[in-house]
């Protein structure tokens, strides 16, 4: 798109996508294509082609936590040892859901 940095995202679910498009956005970035909302294990198992496909554009992946490890920097050497330059391998503790609740002023109006 001209006139503008398009990033590339894949995520677990539709609430993620939101996330996602709102941080691309509050960044002045354009959102371009969302891959996954299939679920975590879907996410997973695609990894390592959405990385390889950070080596040309612009990527973020965005994975909760759960339970799945003690902390996220274990989450991201199980899932990714060595990112692509142009990927941003986020995770949200525990949930991205904690993230919104954590705004309390803008999830009470929202709500």
């Amino acid at each position: 798109m001209p006139g503008g940095l398009v990033i590339n995202a894949a995520v677990e679910g539709i609430v993620d996508e939101a996330v996602v498009r709102r941080l691309v956005q509050h960044v002045g970035a354009i959102p371009g294509e969302i891959y996954g909302r299939k679920g975590k294990q879907s996410l997973r198992q695609k990894i390592h082609g959405y990385n390889n496909a950070a080596r040309r554009n612009r990527w973020i992946i965005l994975v909760d936590l759960d339970k799945d490890a003690k902390c996220a920097p274990l989450l991201r050497a199980q899932w990714l040892g060595n990112p692509a330059p142009l990927l941003l391998f986020r995770i949200a503790v525990r949930k991205v859901e904690a993230w919104l609740l954590a705004d309390r002023t803008n999830i009470a109006l929202f709500l």
